[in-house]
């Protein structure tokens, strides 16, 4: 049983098992109590989590725990995860826990890649025709017109069947981190597919001190498109 309500989550994500290990191996120096909040690092990065220990409030190094965890930023974790997927958990560079996925539990955090978003294509799916394009652009412009200073360019490669369509948003306030534009476009795009059946994810892409985020996207009704929201300086 959980002894200490105050670690309950909301809305847990994820369910995963996480093997703490021992001094000895490079782990902590103490033990991991409910709540804890180590870095979640996978595919390259590391996110702020919240954990929910499952029928204890104590984890000894050295043993493993399944756990609950509920992501700070969903949108960055969106179609990303399966069950066995490995993630590590650190504190700073250091590995103090490695773990697996067991469930996932957000339905939209199913991983997805283009290959799979086709599969499930009817095979009656004509690509966006274009009036469909134009008011995608439109809808676009409309809706990042009052968000930040930027420059839209929308390049169209109906040849790449994986990147029918880029969208290239310049950010040209300097004042206004990347991070808070890719949360505000994951909005509006979110907006834009839900009349769709639709798939996105966001991968941050991270060269030195520059950070750039891509929003890979994949939808269809009775037409379909593919492509990238693309967020830079």
């Amino acid at each position: 049983m959980i002894l200490d309500d105050r670690y309950r989550l909301k809305n847990p994500e994820l369910e995963a098992e996480i093997y703490y290990l021992t001094t000895k191996e490079g782990g902590r120096k103490s033990l991991v109590v409910n709540g804890y909040r180590g870095q979640f690092f996978y595919n390259g990065n590391d996110w702020d989590i919240q954990q929910e220990f499952i029928n204890k409030d104590i984890c000894n190094l050295g043993e493993t725990i399944r756990v609950y965890i509920q992501t700070l930023s969903p949108d960055f974790h969106v179609g990303k995860f399966f069950v066995g997927k490995n993630f590590e958990i650190r504190e700073g560079e250091k590995i103090v826990g490695q773990g697996k996925i067991t469930k996932v539990i957000r339905p939209d955090f199913y991983y997805w890649d283009f290959e799979s978003f086709y599969q499930k294509l009817p095979p009656e799916s004509q690509i966006f025709d274009r009036i469909n394009i134009e008011n995608l652009k439109t809808y676009m412009k409309i809706s990042l017109k009052n968000v930040a200073t930027m420059n839209l360019k929308f390049i169209e490669t109906f040849s790449n069947r994986n990147t029918m369509l880029t969208i290239q948003c310049f950010i040209k306030n300097k004042n206004i981190s990347l991070r808070q534009i890719a949360d505000r476009i994951c909005e509006i795009w979110k907006n834009y597919q839900s009349r769709k059946n639709s798939f996105y994810k966001v991968e941050l892409n991270v060269k030195g001190e520059i950070c750039n985020f891509e929003i890979l996207f994949a939808m269809w009704n009775n037409m379909y498109l593919t492509g990238k929201i693309l967020i830079t300086r």
